[in-house]
Formats: structure tokens, sequence, C-alpha cells
């Protein structure tokens, strides 16, 4: 699978995230720490590099909370990706040839989603500063279940993620249709800003 086809059907980040929406509130587990995973509130751009199963993308990301828009370019097309998880729904638009899909949030996301970031184990390992950022390190656990899980090992996948919900770096593994593949995150070049509500709409129409 090339790495247009990989990133037009997962959206490349996230998201990130994350490429980058986290749990309200994905409470510690098992470590006795009462460290929590910061809610996104940060108004920002960024610039985000994403490697995924061995092949990288840079990007630009604009964030409103838990809103996010990717900007980037796959087979010299320019392509737009908004992240909506309030409305549980994710836009894939291609400007030069005025395309929208339109899809479900999880399909567009490389990292997991809310609900199940929450059922994840969740522990805080450390305070450290990424670009000038201090950011807390986050280590999500997702632990194998069914039959044959105790002989597969757990994914996991780190975070580093600064006090107002950014996320700075996400390194681990994450399961795609069933199957482990690396992931890697990097955001620099933050710039807290007051974004326009209208860039986490589409700005093309779907098909009647």
């Amino acid at each position: 699978m090339t790495i247009s086809t990989r990133l037009q059907r997962l959206s490349a980040l996230f998201f990130l995230v994350f490429l980058c929406t986290l749990p309200v509130a994905a409470e510690t587990r098992d470590t006795g720490q009462a460290g929590l995973l910061p809610a996104p509130r940060a108004s920002y751009t960024a610039e985000t590099l994403v490697t995924y199963a061995g092949d990288s993308l840079e990007m630009k990301t604009l964030h409103r909370g838990s809103w996010e828009r990717q900007e980037f370019t796959v087979d010299e097309r320019l392509q737009v990706t908004i992240l909506r998880p309030d409305r549980n729904r994710a836009y894939m638009m291609f400007l030069e040839s005025s395309q929208l899909f339109e899809m479900p949030y999880a399909e567009a996301a490389l990292l997991p989603p809310i609900g199940e970031l929450r059922t994840f184990e969740v522990r805080k390992l450390s305070d450290a500063e990424i670009e000038g950022e201090t950011v807390g390190h986050f280590q999500a656990v997702r632990r194998p279940t069914g039959e044959g899980a105790e002989e597969r090992e757990p994914v996991v996948l780190d975070l580093w993620v600064t006090a107002d919900g950014i996320v700075m770096k996400a390194e681990g593994e994450i399961l795609v249709d069933g199957f482990r593949e690396p992931l890697q995150i990097e955001r620099r070049n933050i710039r807290r800003q007051d974004l326009d509500p209208g860039l986490f709409e589409p700005s093309i129409s779907l098909p009647q």
C-alpha cells in the first residue's frame, strides 16, 4: 500500500489525534498517580510531521479545541481534511478538482477515537520540554482481549501533551484493521491564536 493510499484513507494525522483529539478526562490507572490527559482547549496552528508505517508526510495543522484542519499535498494534489469529533464526521477535500468526501470520524483519524482512548490504561510518566513547551509524558496501553489474549503483546502509545491539550509528540503503535502499525507524530512552530470557526467547515458542497 502506497503512502498516498494510506494517508488518503486515514487522513494522515491526529491527530493525530489526536492526528489529535484526546478524551476530556482519561484517568490514570494502575499507577497511583492522579495525572490526567489534558483536554484539547488550545486554538493554534502548527507544522506537523507524521511518520506512519515507514512513510512520512509533512502538513500544516490548525486546531480549535477538538476541531482540526490538516493541509498537505499527496501526489501533487492539495488535500484538506477537517476532523469534527463533535459531529463524528470528517471531511476530505481535493481543492483543485472541487471534490468533497464525508466519512465517520474514526475512519479519518490515525489515533484511536475518544471513546476508545478512555478504555486504555493511561499513566503519566514524567514532565518534559519539547520545542520550548512544557509537556506531560503519558503512556496509553491497550491490552489484548479475546481468545489468545495472554499470548499477544499490548499496544503501547506514548503521548507528550501540553496543559492546554496540544499533542507535541506521539510515538508507538496503533491498530489498523487489527494489524499493528508504527506511528510517530511531531509538532513544531506552535502559534496560539484565535481561528475562524469557518476554517473547520467544508468549503465544497457534497454532490446532490
